[in-house]
């Protein structure tokens, strides 16, 4: 055999060799690449979403919240908004006026940003022996690009958590709830994946032994959460001996119980509008057969400015003899018959005002011997909900202390009165009082019930959704309106329940019962105008008695005293006995 042939025998063989090559190749790759792992690593900073060195991610129980904690100083801050929302609404911050207060029910702590102190009981009428000032290793609260930052070392002072940061990156552990875990531990090394798939990024290795807490397990893959707080996705066949353990709940914080002045019967409120002082003298022709009230509640105290300034026209002696009749007195304090307007925002937001303003009421409770604070503030802006609700808990922590029964009273809830708050009313207040009138007011509205039976018995519900019933007080009208509706404007005259009686006797007009409203009707025409009064009686008055009777509510109030027919006492008695 020549060379020549040999090496043309030889050369079929090579490409045999390379067609099988290749087919082994064909079939055997796509095999690797679905069956092989990657082992590209994740960047955390990038997987976190991180655009700042101090940022650290939340993991509240298995769940990555959106919000992010900051690292400054090696010392770990929440935002004050996420601490109310995931830890304890009773923190305020405000940035304007440089604090962050915490309020219990017996207690208000404060501490000031950028200092590494705090001082407890820092409220309003405090004994001096109980101001207390607590040093720490670390600043409280800071404020950073206009955020407030409160410290979780602080917040651990007043709430029940846990929590724990890990670095590279910043991450943080938090518990606020401790039920059934089930964890898992590597039967040999793995790796924890942004995806369920053996082509995704790795995040961390798992090593062999190591446990995992499972949040979910879904087939071939598991999402897993490791003991330094990374959750992604394992290979369910690499966790082995599944246990059910169950946390240990933190109860280092014990809050102190709201303690309430609710009366074991019913409250029968009736507020007396005072304007000048002389009008004190008055009030027992006013209260001649009111037998059934056990509460007066009369407008002697008016805010005057924003410093928390107080003008009163209280009386000694008022107080004295509706104590000698066995009748409480709740003075009523209000912002809305100062002199000349001032800033709301001001007053609420600022501590030394607020606490200037709780000074002054808990000076005129003790000067005049006042049982109770009656809270009517209707012109807060809708912006400082939130001052005027730490406001409220400072004033009930005070009224608490000095044995003052704290109402406050609301207009039947509104999409625009929703920033009062009415769930922390219920919680730190004796009594939430419903204004449950002026659904329809002249001038503003078409022709309508002053407080049809569908308006009470919407706020009655609307208020139980967030104030126990126990502590609900409704208030009734003790007027009406007379409609006058001409050349296609209507307007309206509010006069009482006599002056109603006596117009509608001098033109001989028959009422008419209203199923829709639970009132009397009354309707007229003369020299081309339209009357139409719907009538507060007690028929009307009877009709939702009936509806708060079967609510089970605190009480019964009435707006206002001199307006009110005198069978009218009568009804109430039977709603208040």
């Amino acid at each position: 055999m020549t060379r020549g042939t040999a090496g043309r025998k030889r050369f079929p063989a090579v490409i045999v060799i390379i067609i099988l090559l290749a087919a082994v190749i064909f079939v055997v790759w796509p095999l690797y690449e679905r069956y092989s792992y990657s082992d590209e690593r994740a960047d955390l900073r990038d997987h976190f979403g991180f655009t700042r060195e101090d940022e650290a991610a939340v993991l509240l129980g298995d769940e990555q919240i959106s919000e992010r904690a900051r690292v400054f100083d090696g010392v770990c801050y929440l935002d004050a908004d996420s601490v109310k929302k995931y830890l304890n609404d009773c923190f305020y911050a405000n940035a304007e006026d440089g604090v962050v207060l915490y309020t219990s029910a017996d207690e208000v702590v404060r501490a000031e940003f950028g200092k590494t102190s705090y001082v407890r009981h820092a409220e309003a009428g405090a004994a001096a022996g109980a101001v207390k000032t607590v040093e720490t290793d670390f600043v409280c609260c800071r404020t950073e690009e206009g955020v407030s930052y409160i410290a979780l070392d602080y917040v651990k002072n007043f709430a029940n958590f846990s929590w724990e940061l890990f670095t590279e990156p910043y991450r943080v552990q938090m518990y606020t709830e401790w039920g059934e875990i089930r964890t898992a531990a590597l039967n040999r090394d793995a790796a924890l994946r942004t995806e369920k798939s053996r082509k995704s990024a790795v995040l961390t290795d798992l090593r062999r032994g190591a446990l995992v807490t499972i949040i979910e397990e879904n087939g071939e893959w598991s999402l897993v959460k490791t003991a330094d707080a990374l959750v992604g996705f394992a290979e369910t066949r690499r966790l082995s001996g599944s246990e059910i353990k169950t946390g240990v709940p933190v109860t280092d914080y014990a809050a102190p119980p709201y303690t309430d002045l609710v009366r074991d019967g019913k409250v029968c409120l009736v507020w007396h509008q005072v304007a000048v002082r002389d009008a004190n003298h008055f009030i027992w022709d006013m209260m001649d057969g009111a037998y059934p009230v056990n509460v007066l509640s009369p407008t002697w105290l008016r805010v005057t400015d924003a410093s928390g300034a107080l003008n009163s026209i209280a009386s000694a002696d008022y107080v004295a003899q509706a104590h000698a009749r066995g009748i409480e007195v709740w003075a009523l304090v209000s912002d809305f018959e100062a002199s000349e307007p001032f800033d709301r925002h001001e007053l609420l937001s600022q501590s030394e005002s607020r606490k200037t303003l709780i000074e002054n009421l808990l000076a005129a409770a003790r000067e005049y011997d006042l049982d109770g604070i009656n809270l009517d503030f209707e012109l807060v802006p809708s912006g400082d909900g939130a001052h005027f609700t730490q406001f409220v808990r400072e004033l009930s922590v005070a009224c608490r202390h000095a044995g003052l029964v704290f109402s406050i009273d609301d207009a039947v809830p509104r999409e625009r009165t929703m920033h009062y708050n009415r769930t922390v009313q219920g919680e730190v207040a004796d009594y939430v009082v419903i204004m449950g009138y002026d659904e329809h007011i002249g001038g503003l509205d078409e022709a309508g019930s002053v407080a049809s039976i569908g308006f009470v018995e919407e706020g009655i519900r609307r208020t139980l959704e967030e104030v126990p019933a126990r502590k609900v007080v409704n208030a009734v009208p003790f007027y009406t309106r007379i409609w006058t509706t001409k050349d296609g404007a209507s307007d309206a005259a509010a006069v009482g329940q006599k002056t109603q009686r006596e117009w509608i006797e001098k033109r001989g007009l028959t009422p008419e019962w209203d199923e829709e409203t639970g009132q009397n009707y009354v309707e007229y025409e003369e020299a081309g105008a339209f009357y139409q009064i719907w009538m507060e009686d007690a028929a009307s008055q009877k009709t939702r008695l009936d509806v708060m009777r079967s609510y089970d509510l605190g009480g019964a109030a009435a707006w206002r005293l001199g307006l009110q027919a005198p069978e009218i006492w009568d009804v109430l008695a039977g709603y208040c006995k």
